[in-house]
């Protein structure tokens, strides 16, 4: 212990002989002034070599914001490219799922339109006894369960002879879609006798089924139109092709 408190006596004296007589020793003695200034130049950084230092720190730091920056904006240029042509990509898609969409419509327009000229045909050939009413009845109930129609045929005896003026057999062609019903009467053409007939039809289908006011149309490419004025007196839709149907 006696020692450790000797030791920090003698460091502090070698302090104060230090802070006291190095003043005059750098004054009085130019050598040893000279000497400590290299001693300390040695061990501590000069202020122009630090000032250079710092300065190139600087120069460093100006440089690296400069090429952030110049980054950062090429960068943003070409997020705004990306997004530019992203854009355009959507639009073009677009046009394409349009243009798509024009060409099936357009497919099935002249599909549809194929198939009407084929039952107006069909219609006329009926007529002129080439193909058989019952060919051409067929060929439209095709139709018809093509565009989601159930096609159920309903045949019934009238005893009473309503229908006919005597007692027969009656037969309508029922169509059916989501629980809505319309009685159809399909011909390749039709006269007005037959139009009042089929309202006679539907009077009985009416009475046996207990049902009141159903829908009921004529579906027959060839059109007079005093058998439509007819028709439409007595409440009949007049279709001319199976597409037109609708319920």
């Amino acid at each position: 212990m006696a020692m450790a408190g000797k030791e920090g006596i003698q460091k502090e004296e070698i302090e104060k002989i230090i802070i006291e007589e190095l003043p005059k020793l750098m004054a009085d003695s130019p050598a040893f002034r000279h000497q400590l200034i290299g001693i300390m130049a040695e061990t501590f950084v000069r202020k122009e070599e630090l000032k250079q230092v710092l300065d190139a720190i600087h120069d460093l730091r100006e440089d690296f914001n400069t090429r952030f920056e110049e980054h950062s904006r090429i960068q943003e240029e070409h997020s705004k490219r990306l997004e530019e042509l992203s854009k355009r990509l959507e639009e073009l898609s677009e046009r394409q799922g349009t243009h798509t969409k024009t060409i099936e419509e357009l497919m099935k327009r002249l599909d549809e339109n194929e198939k009407r000229l084929e039952s107006a045909i069909g219609g006329l050939g009926a007529r002129g006894g080439i193909m058989s009413e019952e060919s051409f009845r067929k060929g439209l109930k095709g139709i018809l369960q093509g565009i989601g129609l159930s096609v159920e045929r309903y045949i019934d005896y009238d005893q009473e002879g309503y229908v006919f003026g005597h007692p027969d057999q009656v037969e309508l062609d029922v169509l059916i879609k989501n629980k809505s019903t319309l009685l159809v009467e399909i011909k390749s053409s039709i006269s007005k006798e037959e139009v009042y007939t089929f309202q006679r039809k539907v009077e009985f289908y009416e009475k046996k089924q207990k049902v009141k006011e159903v829908k009921k149309g004529v579906i027959s490419p060839s059109v007079d139109p005093r058998v439509k004025s007819v028709a439409e007196r007595q409440g009949i839709e007049f279709y001319t092709s199976g597409y037109d149907v609708r319920i």
